[in-house]
């Protein structure tokens, strides 16, 4: 089986759980390609680099790199692992073709890794897509000012359209955007949507639990 995981930025700030993640990859079969977030470094550069008046084009490419440099800290710690961050999509491909394991970081400016996640997970033609979000999972608004907020175990991809809040700004990405939607959508792909604070929850949605929220067409 292929398995494709999104592992939020936060992860990265929180050196524990990039070490529990490393050593849940290494006892995974399946053959996995993951893509790692920015997390805290892209969050304070873009803010500096904000405040001094640079474009969004550089501000997006400031969160490329923190979030390849997580790829690269969570590539140090795998023993099976493609030993660079592929760049695109096509170098992500060349490295699948070689190892059970691929790690990347964002690909282009305008792009999130939400949407680079999307892309490899229909590139590799894989049937779901694995997202450790900043969440425990789908609400139907934002539990954090709503404490009404419901929380939806399972929902298909147009009742999550009406509920997804994003923001096309550098760092401003939210737990999906349109763009990794639309890719996710037209290709049938499953996404769980579980708490990226639990890494044992990645072994649990491989064993076809589902802990957090479950989208589907």
């Amino acid at each position: 089986m292929v398995l494709v995981v999104k592992l939020s930025g936060r992860i990265f700030d929180d050196e524990s759980l990039v070490l529990k993640y490393s050593q849940i990859v290494k006892r995974l079969s399946e053959k996995v390609g993951i893509v790692t977030g920015g997390g805290e470094v892209a969050r304070r550069y873009i803010a500096a680099a904000r405040r001094g008046g640079a474009s969004n084009t550089f501000q997006d490419l400031l969160g490329i790199y923190a979030s390849r440099l997580n790829a690269l800290l969570l590539i140090s710690l795998l023993d099976n692992a493609y030993p660079r961050v592929p760049t695109n999509i096509e170098e992500f491909l060349e490295a699948w073709r070689r190892y059970p394991v691929v790690v990347a970081g964002g690909f282009q400016p305008g792009q999130s890794t939400a949407t680079v996640a999307a892309l490899v997970a229909e590139a590799v033609g894989s049937p779901v897509l694995l997202n450790a979000a900043n969440i425990d999972a789908v609400y139907s608004d934002d539990p954090r000012k709503n404490p009404d907020a419901k929380r939806i175990p399972e929902l298909t991809y147009d009742e999550f359209e009406k509920i997804l809040r994003s923001s096309s700004l550098p760092g401003g990405y939210e737990l999906m955007d349109v763009w990794s939607l639309s890719i996710l959508k037209r290709n049938c792909i499953t996404t769980y949507v579980f708490d990226g604070r639990r890494p044992e929850l990645l072994e649990a949605i491989a064993k076809g639990e589902n802990p957090g929220s479950k989208i589907t067409c």
